[in-house]
């Protein structure tokens, strides 16, 4: 059987969360019988794309690793477990990356972030990730253009459309669900073209 990582689309190896469902990520996680005791999960994406997203957006918007040294953020991912072999690891297939690399936008922007990123999913799944070159070129593209996934602006328009419809407070909302500016944009864009279609709809009905 294929690591749970490689199973599940995730090769951050992350944890279920608002951010990764923001990525299209299962609602429910699973949970993980990995001997350490603290009671890991793992969420679920549909693609190794989303699953990427998820892994950069995460790296880059958190406090507890964003603008870090890599050898201090990755002992906070890592859960305190194996820290240096891990900090060894990555070292050894990220040529020019140091202890002291700072993870800020600059760096996930570079190929350096994508390599990173590879060598952290082979790092957790213990073996090299099976995610195609495209797929994590496409995330980072797709992360950094604050394009959401397609259930994101769906779910988005959904509640902007419903909301809508019940009173003020759509952006207050969607923002405490973790979207971002832009989707928020994005999604009242989409919502305000679909009610607009409607009222046609019903004016040429009525006429």
């Amino acid at each position: 059987m294929e690591p749970a990582s490689i199973r599940f689309k995730n090769p951050g190896a992350m944890w279920g969360s608002a951010l990764a469902i923001k990525w299209g990520a299962q609602k429910k996680a699973v949970s993980l019988n990995d001997g350490t005791g603290q009671g890991n999960n793992i969420a679920v994406f549909p693609t190794y794309v989303q699953g990427i997203c998820a892994q950069l957006d995460l790296w880059r918007t958190s406090k507890n690793y964003r603008n870090k040294r890599f050898a201090d953020a990755i002992r906070v991912w890592s859960g305190g477990n194996h820290v240096e072999s891990y900090i060894k690891f990555v070292l050894d297939r990220v040529p020019g990356m140091t202890r002291d690399t700072v993870m800020d936008d600059a760096f996930w922007r570079s190929p350096m972030g994508i390599k990173f990123l590879k060598a952290q999913a082979w790092h957790e799944a213990g073996k090299p990730y099976p995610a195609p070159e495209a797929d994590w070129i496409a995330a980072q593209k797709r992360v950094f253009s604050g394009v959401p996934t397609a259930n994101t602006v769906k779910n988005a328009a959904t509640t902007v459309v419903v909301a809508a419809g019940v009173g003020g407070g759509t952006a207050t909302v969607a923002a405490q669900q973790g979207w971002t500016w832009s989707e928020i944009g994005l999604a009242a864009f989409i919502a305000a073209g679909i009610v607009t279609a409607v009222v046609i709809l019903i004016k040429k009905v009525r006429s």
